[in-house]
């Protein structure tokens, strides 16, 4: 328990007009609540963290407006980022002579930002709270800004964001069409000073579900809140992850349902009124079983608000006469799944029957598809492309492989823009190998472990002048069914940084590399992580693109290897834990680029194969000086690494990382003995040796998943942390800021250079074209 428990006997006074939730209020009404005076005051609580110190300016903004209701703004900040804050804050209201006070409340020894904002409310004295996350205001509308800062007089719980518990499911909502009742609501929103008065008691990580019960405890009819102003917001604050067995339920079967259990494998979250920029999904299955096995997948896209159609073709229910189709309905925990099955004795020509059956449900269907999913290799489905090709011709056709339909859950994750983009991003995997069989062995075998979802891979291995005979023998008779192999073998030595730089080169800026060394193995997910990644910020909502991200890594830092004194244990987690984010699960950006299995982008390989050739060559500065300053990867005269981090650091780039609990990585690195490890102890294989995210054995099983992210979906760009190159927070302009200035020292140009060009970077002049 946190903040101040009520005992039993304990009774709240509650003001009898709260019954207004019963009664009903619309959006005009609520706007004829505000007083035309002064009216109701105002506390705004706003949680800082490290990620949104740097926005604080912004973030503060629509308080420092003229606003006679708003009395205070407390800012919650950990104890850390006090000085930090303090200074933010006097550079931010300096030069503004009449705005409200603000207090600044430090979060103490281990103290969580849910336990800093019950403590901090329980010192307000003003009518309302505003309460809010990190994001404060700047995700709303002017409208629900201008809402939220001014309260009606009539004391009605109200925000943009809310939650729907009833006995099937649990629904975030959108509210279109007007204001809508809820269980509990979600920051930012409007609260009545009166239901925290006495101190707010709450369970687990989750003081917004206790205050929802409060609320509703206290109305006529159970509701938690009011939802409001919610038309056109993104939905991506929806909670998706709820914890596993978490009984959510009150005695209010209409406002809570009755003890509902939460499975983290469906996600219960259902978005009541998807919009325009959800998916049309057609998905077409042989059988129900099938269906079954897809249907983690099929239920995260129905409750992340995308419109999902479903016919079942090849089970055939033979009680009919007539062949045709009917609805059946199969239940996966909380989810309610709809589909079509085809019904009737079949006789005469099953696969041409059942095609004919299932374009005729198609004609009957008013709805355009955007996604079409089906399996690989399936008469019936390959068909049904064919000769429905007018209604699907706009479609993206997706075909799994069966094997790969329990598997498949991650691209539940996806927007529609990035499913559509599901056929453009080629990845291509690059191996490097000398004398090392049985290291190579292993590499080989995790690849074909690997699940690839029906994509083609290409598979290049780079073999070095002085291979051994088993490892060419190994090579020869390596089978791969999911893409072309390409074999290259030196006849004269290049050495590691040749090996490494010369194995790839991108045909596309559709086409990505896999640089593996063979002492690296790889989870069975590697490429869902990879695909995953890239759907979202390459090809994805146009702000989670960005010209500075080169490159995403399978494995997870566990050490950082550039400070100067050293090597030193690195965990992403207990940083961010520490710094107060609000999601120490999210991934990472870094500038340092791995070489233990990582997938690199065409547009910046090209560049650095540009920058190592201008460095070798010796043209404007010598082979030896160092462009970084301050680091370790100075001394590495035969890395290819200390070359790629002198471009990234003079362009501010960064690489994407995952961060999942214990370090479960996508690939590991077994730290065999070579160019660059001369001893393998064990204690020092314990520092870089890390466990694989493996297969799920059963989809009612729960393990460590890809979703396994905030919100189960990967982050929006703007909300990635970013460290620097020994592993310290800092942002993406701090990179870009530190590498210009290092720029002009090194070439006396201040200009902005062209983007991808090493010759106008280093101030010789563009050979672009």
């Amino acid at each position: 328990m946190n903040g101040h428990p009520r005992q039993d006997g304990d009774k709240e006074t509650v003001p009898a007009d709260l019954v207004i939730f019963s009664a009903g209020i619309n959006a005009t009404s609520l706007r004829q609540l505000r007083l035309s005076a002064i009216g109701p005051s105002l506390t705004a609580v706003l949680p800082i963290n490290f990620h949104s110190l740097s926005m604080l300016e912004d973030l503060l903004v629509p308080f420092l407006k003229s606003s006679k209701n708003l009395r205070e703004i407390m800012i919650i900040c950990p104890e850390k980022l006090i000085l930090q804050t303090q200074g933010a804050l006097h550079n931010t209201v300096s030069s503004t002579v009449d705005h409200p006070d603000i207090s600044l409340h430090a979060l103490l020894g281990g103290s969580d930002f849910q336990s800093g904002i019950v403590e901090a409310i329980s010192r307000v004295a003003t009518d309302w709270i505003l309460l809010m996350d990190h994001e404060g205001l700047l995700q709303q509308s002017d409208s629900t800004v201008n809402d939220l800062l001014h309260p009606p007089t009539t004391p009605v719980p109200f925000g943009p964001r809310g939650v729907i518990i009833s006995p099937f499911n649990i629904s975030c909502i959108l509210s279109v069409d007007g204001p809508e009742k809820a269980s509990y609501l979600l920051p930012p929103f409007l609260v009545p000073t009166f239901f925290t008065a006495n101190g707010l008691s709450y369970t687990g990580s989750d003081i917004w579900i206790s205050l929802g019960r409060r609320i509703a405890d206290s109305s006529s009819d159970g509701t938690g809140g009011i939802v409001i102003n919610t038309y056109g917001h993104n939905v991506g604050w929806c909670p998706t992850s709820f914890t596993t067995n978490t009984t959510l339920g009150l005695q209010n079967p209409v406002a809570w349902g009755s003890s509902i259990l939460v499975d983290r494998l469906h996600d219960p979250c259902l978005v009541r009124k998807p919009s325009a920029n959800f998916g049309v999904f057609f998905v077409f299955l042989p059988t129900v079983r099938d269906l079954q096995l897809l249907s983690p997948l099929l239920c995260l896209l129905q409750s992340t608000g995308h419109s999902v159609h479903m016919f079942v073709y090849d089970d055939y229910d033979e009680l009919r006469n007539t062949v045709g189709w009917e609805t059946h309905t199969y239940i996966f925990g909380e989810c309610l799944l709809t589909y079509t099955i085809i019904s009737g004795h079949i006789t005469v020509s099953p696969n041409s029957q059942a095609h004919t059956t299932v374009l005729d449900w198609l004609s009957t269907s008013d709805v355009r598809p955007d996604i079409v999913i089906g399996p690989s290799h399936e008469v019936i489905f390959d068909k049904v492309v064919t000769f429905y090709h007018e209604t699907l011709r706009n479609a993206t056709i997706v075909r799994i492989p069966k094997e790969d339909f329990p598997h498949c859950v991650w691209m539940g994750s996806l927007s529609k823009i990035e499913w559509q983009a599901w056929e453009v991003p080629r990845i291509e995997i690059s191996i490097i190998t000398k004398d090392r069989p049985r290291s190579l062995l292993r590499l080989l075998q995790s690849i074909s472990n690997g699940r690839y979802f029906g994509d083609a891979v290409n598979l290049r291995i780079n073999l070095e002048q002085s291979a051994d005979t088993k490892t060419l023998k190994l090579v020869e008779g390596f089978s791969w069914p999911h893409g072309v192999v390409f074999v290259h073998h030196r006849v004269i030595h290049g050495g590691l940084l040749a090996a490494v730089v010369e194995s790839w080169y991108p045909m596309s800026n559709d086409t990505y590399g896999l640089l593996l060394e063979d002492d690296v193995e790889l989870s069975p997910l590697f490429y869902a992580w990879a695909k995953m990644s890239l759907l979202r910020y390459r090809y994805g909502n146009p702000g989670n693109r960005s010209s500075r991200l080169f490159g995403i890594s399978l494995y997870q830092q566990k050490n950082v290897e550039l400070p100067l004194e050293g090597r030193q244990a690195f965990n992403a987690r207990l940083l961010f834990t520490k710094t107060g984010f609000l999601h120490p699960t999210t991934p990472y950006l870094s500038p340092v680029p791995c070489s233990w299995g990582a997938v690199y982008f065409p547009e910046h390989w090209r560049e650095f194969h540009a920058y190592l050739s201008f460095r070798l060559s010796e043209h404007s500065m010598k082979f030896n000086q160092d462009i970084v300053p301050g680091v370790r990867s100075n001394r590495w005269t035969k890395s290819w690494k200390k070359y790629f981090i002198e471009m990234v650091y003079l362009r501010g780039y960064v690489m994407l990382y995952p961060n999942y609990e214990n370090f479960l990585s996508l690939s590991t690195n077994h730290l065999e003995v070579g160019s660059h490890v001369k001893v393998r102890t064990r204690e020092k294989r314990d520092l870089f040796v890390l466990p694989l995210m493996q297969l799920p054995i059963s989809i009612s099983l729960p393990v460590p998943s890809l979703l396994d992210l905030p919100y189960r979906t990967l982050p929006a760009w703007n909300a990635l942390p970013v460290l620097n190159l020994t592993g310290s927070l800092t942002t993406l302009n701090v990179l870009t800021s530190a590498g210009a200035l290092r720029r002009r020292e090194l070439t006396g140009c201040v200009n902005e250079p062209i983007q991808y060009d090493v010759w106008d970077l280093m101030c010789i002049g563009s050979r672009s074209p």
